[in-house]
């Protein structure tokens, strides 16, 4: 298994209701991408940041989530939004 964390640091302009439908968009990505095992996305009210945590079968699977059309539609949503990205993937 391969877990996929993902930490985004929100520009400061980024509103409570931007950060929410993020959240939406990216959880509504289960059950759409075949690959994706599980997904979580948290908001941290007093950081400015927000996390996903993703888990796939293997690193291909994680390459076909990410370049799926679907997501990257919430990719052209997210980016905006974003100051700073920090990623980690680690097989468990």
């Amino acid at each position: 298994m391969l877990k996929h964390i993902v930490i985004w640091t929100m520009k400061p302009e980024t509103t409570a209701e931007q950060k929410q439908e993020m959240k939406n968009r990216l959880e509504a990505l289960a059950g759409r991408i075949s690959e994706l095992r599980k997904i979580e996305v948290g908001i941290d009210s007093g950081s400015g940041t927000m996390s996903l945590y993703s888990e796939f079968d293997t690193a291909d699977d994680l390459a076909v989530y990410q370049a799926h059309p679907d997501h990257q539609a919430v990719v052209g949503f997210v980016k905006p939004l974003v100051a700073a990205r920090i990623v980690c993937d680690y097989g468990a």
